[in-house]
């Protein structure tokens, strides 16, 4: 097997005058997999997200990202990387309401030259890589792509927060809670669809819920619970 696209190792994190918070011995997630990580409130999910993304930097140990170790850059170092590399679909899907639906999925292609070169070397322009993600998606109808963000019901907008994610193949892509205001049928058909896509860009996906009954739908499943070796303080 080749390189971990992710490995943590001896990765310890506490937040100022807090108890341990994170002690990961080591963790992977190989390129291309799908990985279900049960992340209840409490466990330090959102904390190991910020330090995946290198919004924070662990006291001890490393995160590994392409090889890349992330406590080794600065901050506006460690900020362009993850642009560059990780797509996020968060639980509130924080589209920016007053774009237009294409708008919000090209946004990423702004912040990363990187990741518009590869959206526009696979599909001739960034708006036609969006345009191509939102049909794949379910949103194919131009007048629906033009629409603000704002007036998109709760389905909708968790498929434009998936293409955004995924625009530019980001060789990560994060998933936060992001089915939990959905229902079983429209979680399940949803899940599918990025699968889907997350194989075509190429990418590996790190899905965390508290929903097991989503588990058997990935590659592998693991809880937070059994990684970590600290003590589990509440976390919000």
């Amino acid at each position: 097997m080749g390189q971990a696209l992710i490995e943590l190792s001896d990765l310890r994190f506490a937040w100022p005058g807090q108890p341990t918070l994170l002690d990961i011995p080591h963790f992977q997630l190989q390129a291309g997999e799908t990985l279900f990580l049960k992340g209840p409130s409490g466990s330090g999910k959102t904390t190991l997200l910020g330090l995946l993304g290198g919004v924070s930097r662990p006291q001890h140990g490393s995160v590994r990202l392409l090889g890349q170790d992330l406590g080794e850059l600065g901050q506006g170092a460690r900020d362009r990387f993850r642009v560059d590399h990780t797509g996020y679909i968060f639980q509130q899907f924080n589209l920016l309401p007053f774009l237009s639906v294409r708008e919000n999925v090209e946004l990423p292609c702004r912040f990363s030259a990187s990741r518009a070169q590869r959206a526009s070397q696979r599909h001739g322009s960034i708006a036609q890589a969006a345009a191509a993600l939102l049909n794949h998606l379910g949103l194919a109808d131009p007048a629906l792509q033009a629409r603000r963000a704002d007036t998109l019901s709760i389905g909708q907008q968790q498929r434009v927060a998936a293409a955004r994610a995924l625009i530019g193949q980001p060789e990560l892509v994060i998933a936060d809670e992001p089915t939990s205001a959905l229902d079983a049928d429209i979680r399940v058909s949803f899940l599918h669809l990025l699968f889907e896509e997350c194989r075509s860009a190429g990418a590996s996906l790190l899905f965390v819920s508290h929903d097991q009954s989503l588990a058997t739908l990935f590659d592998r499943r693991l809880s937070l619970a059994d990684l970590n070796r600290a003590s589990m303080p509440q976390e919000a």
